[in-house]
């Protein structure tokens, strides 16, 4: 929701999941970008990408164009969505090996009988 004159935001670009995000990262590929309609009394959604937008942890909002101002003015935006406890994975340490050694591993030996046929 923006000013009725040329500060309305007309470009919202979102960027998921980069906690240290700095203006110097706006120049990255964003997740998703709206263009704006003006709106005075903040009925308007715009509907995120669902495939995008799941497990998100970390949500950045960049107002990347006005209509013209040199200022850009934004009263409120809100979210709507399903907020879920975030659970940190700690890591699993586990040993790959790129070739069995026979040593780790015990051997079963079935002996071969033979048989004879008179």
């Amino acid at each position: 929701m923006g000013e009725d004159d040329d500060s309305h935001p007309s470009e919202m670009r979102l960027y998921k999941n980069i906690p240290q995000m700095s203006f110097d990262d706006t120049d990255r590929e964003p997740d998703q970008t709206f263009s704006l309609n003006r709106d005075l009394t903040g009925e308007l959604e715009y509907a995120t990408k669902i495939s995008r937008f799941s497990n998100v942890y970390h949500l950045s909002i960049h107002i990347s164009k006005n209509f013209g101002a040199d200022t850009t003015k934004v009263f409120y935006i809100g979210l709507r969505g399903e907020w879920t406890e975030f659970r940190r994975h700690e890591v699993t340490i586990c040993n790959y090996e790129a070739s069995a050694n026979p040593a780790d591993h015990r051997v079963h030996q079935v002996t071969p009988q033979t048989h004879f046929i008179s």
